[in-house]
């Protein structure tokens, strides 16, 4: 049996769906495989993918503190930042001795990972579209005091062994090992089977709603019912249920895998995030992407999903209102794009299977 080990950053759930498939994708080519999940990610949404890892509870990296789906909180982030570094020895340690046994410690984009790598003698490997000094440095002018963790977490991710960086890119100026296309989770049902699951109707619109798995309010619910020739689908809530006869409320761990969700959609409205983006573009889907003003990703991801996707956006104070609701009809019209010819995930598994020999 081979083992790998895998750090993940708790922020959202797109750094999580990432690296399940990549894993996913040399599971494939490695059918013994053995991954050590290190994060504070549900393990359920792991097991949704994958079969044969370990999962160990570990905060392993801050990100950012949101205080919803669409808003940061820069203080809260600086305080927690200020208390986890530099890292602590015997915490490094500790994980090196855990982590001993693997061939590969794979990073998304928790940073720890890669002094625990250094320590164990591991071959460490880093997977991004950003790094966190990156997205830090945005922020500067306004909070001085996170130049102390731009400047740590820059040393280390100059430590790398494995850079691999997914388009879309943030940094231009990056240099790395390897540039993919976009990864993502595969498909796995068609998209006629998702919808009859859903007990939707031959003439009746999909519109998958997405926050990636972040609660957010959104005050427009009960306009939904106003809509029957359309079925909303409210994806990442706290539990699944029926809001109207044409709206269901879908819980973080229901039965419905996100990527089929997506395929049976025929417009996804979502944050502008890295995972539902990336799985959109796997299917071909019409998307309406919510923009977060001040979280530097979101205008690389607008730039993508409007460039290759035909994609629109809309602006935080819109969407929550609903007022683009009025719009539905011209927003579902849209044809569907052709899927992705190339999933990163193979790409990203093909360049790792020499290390893993």
């Amino acid at each position: 049996m081979k083992e790998i080990a895998c750090f993940i950053t708790p922020h959202g759930f797109g750094h999580a769906t990432r690296i399940t498939a990549v894993l996913e994708a040399l599971h494939r080519r490695i059918p013994d495989l053995h991954c050590h999940l290190f994060t504070t990610v549900p393990k359920s949404l792991f097991a949704e993918t994958l079969n044969n890892f370990s999962y160990h509870p570990l905060h392993c990296d801050i990100g950012l503190i949101q205080k919803n789906g669409l808003e940061a909180d820069l203080p809260a982030t600086i305080s927690r930042l200020q208390d986890f570094l530099p890292f602590q020895d015997t915490l490094v340690q500790e994980l090196a001795d855990k982590t001993g046994g693997c061939r590969l410690l794979l990073c998304d984009i928790a940073p720890l990972g890669i002094a625990v790598a250094r320590e164990a003698g591991i071959t460490s490997v880093l997977v991004e579209n950003f790094t966190w000094d990156w997205i830090y440095r945005a922020y500067l002018p306004r909070y001085p005091d996170l130049l102390p963790a731009i400047d740590f977490l820059s040393a280390q991710y100059q430590q790398v062994d494995i850079h691999i960086r997914t388009e879309p890119l943030c940094d231009k100026t990056g240099k790395g090992h390897l540039i993919c296309s976009p990864i993502f989770r595969r498909i796995r049902k068609q998209r006629c089977e998702i919808r009859k699951e859903l007990r939707c109707r031959n003439n009746q619109r999909v519109v998958l709603i997405s926050m990636g798995g972040i609660e957010q309010k959104l005050p427009f619910i009960n306009e939904l019912s106003a809509f029957p020739d359309t079925l909303f689908l409210l994806a990442g809530q706290q539990q699944s249920s029926s809001l109207a006869d044409n709206a269901l409320l879908l819980s973080r761990d229901s039965s419905y895998y996100h990527p089929d969700l997506i395929n049976a959609a025929d417009l996804v409205v979502c944050k502008n995030g890295y995972s539902t983006v990336s799985e959109c573009y796997q299917a071909g889907v019409p998307l309406v992407t919510v923009g977060r003003a001040t979280f530097p990703e979101s205008a690389v991801l607008e730039r993508f999903t409007s460039s290759k996707m035909g994609g629109t956006s809309l602006e935080q104070k819109e969407f929550l209102s609903g007022r683009w609701l009025a719009s539905l009809d011209q927003l579902c019209s849209r044809q569907r794009l052709a899927p992705a010819p190339i999933n990163g995930a193979d790409t990203v598994a093909e360049y790792l299977l020499p290390f893993l020999s």
